[in-house]
């Protein structure tokens, strides 16, 4: 009696773990793990313990339309593309510019957003051209691209690089760096915080925007064809006049 009643509670045993293992697959069909970057308004931003912001919005409707919830993974942005090229989340959406180099390591989106890089300084400074940051300490947020914009165009200049966004208007107010280099949305969130702030436009700086995702990952084409579809829709460009108080170049199409 004793030997049927183990080899019952036996069977038993793997019936629930198999049931287990079900569960937790399905879980993982139904959530979209994504890596953001949350210290980057208009873009994505933390408010009331929530995250907000242009990006935010774009990811949860891409979300709605594949049936899956997400899991917000909210890291600085130096590790951001790390964790995806390494499978750790499904994507990541942070004003992330597709590069030769970042192809070598991740799949991109179409794009669904421009900028234009920019310089943010005070009016009381001797910086009014891209040429006058020669010799300067700039503030850049690193692992994006601005990292390399003013080395690829030659300047001579020394980079003072923070992990989060916000840690660089400080570092520019106590005089650690004499300007800051980013995006036009961005920069003015900051002017407009900050009117003694002024923006100098770099020509021919014009970034597009993509999601990130892992190497041969199932989700490029769906999330493709939903952006395209908000594209031309209308929704990415609503989203742009909701959230930015200024475009700087026309809506992707």
């Amino acid at each position: 009696m004793w030997y049927l009643q183990l080899l019952l509670s036996f069977f038993l045993f793997l019936g629930c773990e198999k049931s287990s293992e079900k569960n937790a697959e399905n879980k993982s069909d139904t959530v979209l793990n994504i890596a953001v970057s949350s210290d980057y308004p208009p873009f994505i931003y933390n408010k009331d313990n929530k995250l907000e912001g242009f990006e935010i919005e774009i990811i949860n409707i891409i979300a709605k339309s594949l049936n899956k919830t997400i899991h917000f993974h909210d890291i600085s942005f130096e590790g951001l593309l790390q964790a995806v090229a390494e499978k750790q989340v499904d994507g990541a959406i942070a004003t992330i510019s597709k590069t030769p180099e970042r192809e070598k390591n991740l799949d991109f989106t179409i794009p669904y957003h421009r900028s234009i890089t920019v310089i943010v300084v005070p009016f009381a400074t001797s910086i009014n051209k891209l040429e006058d940051v020669e010799g300067k300490i700039v503030g850049v947020e690193a692992g994006t691209t601005y990292e390399h914009e003013l080395i690829n165009r030659h300047y001579n200049v020394q980079l003072l690089k923070r992990t989060k966004f916000s840690e660089l208007l400080p570092a520019l107010h106590d005089g650690k760096c004499q300007a800051i280099v980013t995006g036009y949305s961005e920069a003015y969130e900051l002017q407009n915080l900050n009117p003694n702030l002024k923006i100098i436009p770099i020509e021919d700086s014009v970034s597009q925007f993509s999601i990130a995702l892992p190497k041969g990952s199932p989700l490029l084409e769906p999330i493709n064809k939903k952006l395209q579809e908000m594209i031309q829709n209308g929704d990415i460009q609503a989203l742009e006049r909701q959230y930015f108080k200024k475009i700087a170049v026309p809506a992707v199409n």
